[in-house]
């Protein structure tokens, strides 16, 4: 690439900055945390490593909560638990081994942490992946749906069981949705082809998710929302997806996040008692309902179809239709 190449690629990349900049929508910097304590709550951090999940770990570790800090680098995370406990006197911060784009890793956290848990009341879906390129796990799933979906939506299921005990919570981290977006069920694991809006097809099958998480639980105390954190300045990115996270951040009217802002939005949605299941966050604010979202996300036939084509693929029993069946005979049918 000549002089001339990198000058104007240079002054390309500078004026989508100040784009964002420009475009970028008043956010709120004193988003409504609640300074209740959380001691005796054991909640659940995927991510927990780097970025974003490390404040979100810290602001739950200052209010006494037991947090698991389910990571994929454990030394990372070994590093960031020193760093929180030193700074909030909160041992019970526990480091666990989690590779949430691998099944077999999903299995063996939730197999381990049944044998020293026994209860969760948050869960906080916080592992994001962004690639503009096709790469594919051991299991063959394709990477960036492995983390930001098929990961989740198993680990969920597993963990299902102890929420329900606890009333407790789910939060699923997501992203702005192009209207445009379409999820083919048939292409979960890219079968077909893999493209550039892969990154925004996992986010909208989380989103799906969510809202049948939701339905299917709506009578068990179970809180399943969704949160649009905004693109962050230290999310898990290969290759040159940063590029991807500026046109991202240009597009939300969010500009690019720190940690720090990206986790409180998080935190809003996990702790505010204002959110209801199906609850959507944006910067701190609950929205009525689902902002401009594609069409598809209100397909009840596309959600059925997800739900039971990940149940397959994650070889994964429905788990909501045995609990169903055992609360029948119990009289409670839900």
């Amino acid at each position: 690439m000549d002089l001339t190449s990198v000058a104007l690629f240079a002054v390309f990349i500078f004026l989508l900055v100040l784009l964002a900049l420009v475009l970028k929508r008043p956010g709120r910097n004193d988003l409504n945390i609640t300074s209740r304590s959380l001691e005796g709550k054991t909640i659940i951090v995927t991510g927990a490593e780097q970025g974003r999940g490390i404040h979100i770990t810290l602001e739950l570790a200052k209010k006494k909560a037991r947090v698991i800090m389910a990571c994929a680098d454990e030394n990372k995370g070994k590093t960031a638990r020193q760093n929180i406990v030193q700074r909030t006197g909160n041992t019970d911060i526990v480091v666990q081994h989690l590779d949430v784009s691998m099944m077999s890793s999903v299995r063996s956290f939730v197999t381990l942490f049944k044998l020293h848990e026994k209860k969760l009341d948050i869960f906080i879906n916080n592992e994001e992946m962004i690639s503009i390129l096709k790469k594919m796990t051991n299991e063959r799933f394709e990477m960036v749906f492995a983390a930001n979906y098929f990961g989740p939506f198993l680990l969920t299921h597993l963990l299902l069981a102890l929420l329900r005990r606890s009333q407790g919570r789910v939060v699923n981290v997501g992203s702005v949705l192009p209207s445009s977006t379409v999820l083919d069920c048939g292409n979960l694991k890219a079968e077909k082809s893999f493209h550039f809006p892969r990154f925004y097809e996992s986010k909208l099958a989380m989103l799906i998710f969510t809202k049948e998480l939701a339905k299917r639980t709506i009578n068990s105390g179970v809180v399943a929302a969704y949160v649009n954190a905004g693109p962050t300045q230290t999310e898990l990115c290969q290759d040159i997806s940063w590029l991807f996270l500026l046109f991202q951040s240009i597009y939300s009217g969010q500009g690019l996040k720190s940690a720090t802002k990206g986790a409180r939005s998080v935190l809003f949605c996990a702790l505010d008692d204002s959110v209801q299941t199906f609850g959507y966050c944006i910067d701190g604010q609950l929205m009525d309902h689902t902002p401009s979202v594609p069409v598809s996300v209100y397909d009840e036939g596309l959600a059925k179809k997800l739900w039971e084509v990940s149940e397959r693929l994650t070889g994964q029993s429905d788990v909501m239709g045995e609990l169903n069946a055992r609360l029948a005979k119990r009289g409670r049918v839900e």
